[in-house]
């Protein structure tokens, strides 16, 4: 997987709360965001259906949000069944990578079907 380019304009996180602020004032501040520090991980695992009820429940409590529909994802009982991997802090809320070993995630996948 290469990474080309990321669009963060306003600077926010999956939660919709500010990068780089402390818990106690990321639900006070939505505008004049500090940059985000980021980076990416890719996890490879089986398909399912349907979100689990557990994986619901503890996205929830990480994010401290109410209950909300969650589209179909993969299944988070059993990891990263394929494998896993990460890159470093690519940069900040937006930016272009021009140089094609920078951004780029290695996945070593060794399973195959037959």
């Amino acid at each position: 997987l290469q990474i080309l380019e990321i669009s963060n304009t306003n600077s926010h996180l999956l939660s919709g709360y500010c990068c780089g602020l402390p818990p106690e004032k990321r639900q006070t501040q939505t505008t004049g965001c500090p940059a985000c520090a980021t980076a990416f991980s890719l996890c490879l695992k089986e398909y399912q259906g349907t979100a689990s009820s557990v994986q619901q429940q503890q996205q929830q409590k990480e994010l401290k949000q109410p209950a909300v529909a969650v589209e179909p994802q993969p299944s988070g009982l059993y990891g990263c069944a394929f494998g896993n991997a990460s890159t470093p802090v690519l940069g900040g809320s937006s930016f272009v990578l021009t140089d094609p070993e920078v951004g780029g995630i290695t996945l070593p996948f060794t399973f195959r079907w037959t």
